[in-house]
Order: C-alpha cells, then structure tokens, then sequence
C-alpha cells in the first residue's frame, strides 16, 4: 500500500476548517499541517483535528513540511503568495475561489504553473455537486436539443458587503454562475453588458449581467447582497434549448426551526455524509497520484471566468456599455 500523500491547509477560517474536515475524512491523504494569520486560531485548529504542527505564515509551512498538495482557503487577496511559493516547491494547489482577484494575478499564476511540476486546480465546488452534475450530463447529452440560453441567480445576505469589504459581486458570488456556464455550455464569453445598484461602485448590492459567448448563446446571469442575516432564497440554474428546459434549484431539505434557524446543507458541506467538498479534495488527491484521467477544472477556464467578472465590472461602471472580456 502506498503512503498517504502529505497535504496541508493555509487559512483556517469557517471554510477552511471544512477543507481541514474533509481532509480528515479522505482515505490515501494526510494532513500535515495547518497555516492561518491568526495562531492561536492556527493552534486550535490543529489541536482540535490532530494536526501535529501549525504554523503562522503558509510560506514557512510550505518551507517546513513539503506537503504534496496545499489547500488554500485564505482570504482572496492572500491567494497568490501561498500558491505561487507552493508552485515553487513542486507542491500541488487547490485554491479557493476566487482564484485570484485579477486577470493580472490569473496571469501570473498561469505562467508559474506552466514553470512548475506541479499544478493548480480551482476550488470551484459546484462542478462536484450531484444535482449540477446531473444537468451538464443532461445537456451535453442532447436532451433539451441545442442550448440556446443560460440563465442564473444567486442572492446572499447584506452581511457580504461586511464579510467581503471592497470585492465585487461579480467576482465573489457571480463567479460560480460564470463558471457554471462555461461549464454547462461550453466555449467563451466575448461580450458582457451589466447594470448594478446600491452599495458602491466598488461593491454594489445587485448586479445584473447579459453574456454573449462565441458559440452564440445568451447568458442572463444576477447576484445581490440584499437578503437579511439567516434570510436564504435557493440558487437557480436554467438552460434553455431547442427541445426544452433543464433547470436546478439548489436549497436546502433540511431546516431546523429553532432559535436560531439553520438551514442543513445537504449537498455542498454536509456534515453527516460526503459531499461536494469532499469529491473536489478527493479529485485534487487522484490528481496528485496520477488517478485522475483529466481535470474537473483548469486554472486557464478560472482565469476566464474573472476576465468576464472584471468585464462585468466595467460594464456596470459604464452604465451597461457592452464590454468586450480581455481574457
């Protein structure tokens, strides 16, 4: 039998201690260690999952364990420094999305891949979810004819704003709607329009785009940071063909009506069963050990889906002029 592959975890945040989970609970893996800015949090961590070291500083962890593959659940603007030293080192990288917080950084991690033995895979979980995984199969398979439209919808509490102070909801929230079609319907964006109210410009509180891709469908793709703390409407996926509708609302069966409120999520992080987490962790581990026949995601499609959010973005400051996506 071979040895377990060494992982670590930099950013042990609320998610980040669900990638610690999952890795906890993934067969053929081990983690080594875990990284976070704060360390008595770091410390915690460690000692509540019985990680044997942490540290205060990814880099130096990376540096000290050589783990073969590194989650990186930071905040946005702290991606690139842990990915591209762990690039460096030959070390694997699942990062969170967004990937990176500009084409820019998307750029310069793509060439540090290209440099490296190892690899990046974005943490785009919605593409290991069963009930999306369900509609891509169903579409590509032709069961709605040729797809024509894409539309999406994506609404999250006003504590956004505070949580993600400055990042656009484009990049933050939209992006796993950018990602879902592309990944749904294949091929490119080449133009964006979008209009956006409240909040700042910097950070508005509705944004809704139109997408035209080079295979001549129509996205209509809309994100908001309006509902009120424990407030929750379902996500929604429709894909409109020739012969039909497929379509996905994703909320939760699960809500436990106390004090507080708490809706189970039953698909993406549950913590009675395996869920979308772990198949994406588990993906990053067969990648590491040669297993997986191709990836479930590139760093090249992250990449594209943030040059449509940044188009977005501009399109919105513009008042809705249509944007070509540079990327």
């Amino acid at each position: 039998m071979s040895e377990p592959i060494p992982i670590a975890v930099a950013g042990v945040g609320a998610f980040g201690e669900r990638h610690v989970a999952a890795w906890a609970r993934t067969p053929g893996a081990r983690l080594v260690a875990v990284a976070d800015a704060d360390p008595a949090r770091a410390r915690a961590v460690a000692e509540r999952w019985g990680v044997e070291r942490w540290f205060d500083d990814p880099v130096a962890m990376v540096d000290a364990c050589r783990p073969a593959g590194l989650s990186v659940v930071t905040p946005g603007p702290h991606h690139l420094e842990p990915a591209l030293a762990a690039l460096e080192r030959g070390c694997a990288v699942l990062v969170e999305k967004p990937v990176t917080m500009s084409s820019g950084e998307a750029a310069e991690l793509l060439a540090a891949e290209a440099r490296s033995s190892a690899f990046v895979m974005p943490a785009h979980i919605l593409r290991f979810a069963d009930p999306y995984r369900a509609l891509r199969e169903r579409v590509r398979g032709g069961a709605i004819g040729e797809p024509l439209a894409i539309s999406a919808a994506r609404e999250r509490t006003r504590s956004h704003a505070t949580l993600f102070p400055g990042v656009h909801p484009a990049l933050m929230t939209m992006v796993h709607d950018l990602d879902l079609a592309l990944w749904v319907g294949g091929g490119r964006a080449v133009t964006v329009s979008a209009r956006a109210r409240g909040g700042d410009e910097a950070a508005p509180a509705v944004v809704w785009a139109q997408v035209e891709t080079d295979a001549g469908l129509l996205w209509s793709i809309r994100t908001s940071w309006l509902l009120p703390d424990e407030a929750a409407i379902a996500d929604r996926l429709e894909v409109y063909g020739t012969a039909g509708v497929a379509t996905v609302v994703l909320e939760p069966t699960v809500r436990v009506l106390a004090d507080p409120p708490e809706a189970v999520d039953h698909e993406l992080t549950p913590d009675a069963v395996l869920g979308a987490l772990d198949a994406e962790v588990r993906h990053f581990r067969d990648r590491i050990a040669g297993r997986a026949a191709e990836p479930a995601v590139t760093l090249a499609e992250a990449a594209h889906g943030i040059a449509i959010a940044e188009a977005i973005a501009r399109s919105a400051r513009a008042g809705g002029a249509q944007e070509p996506v540079e990327g």
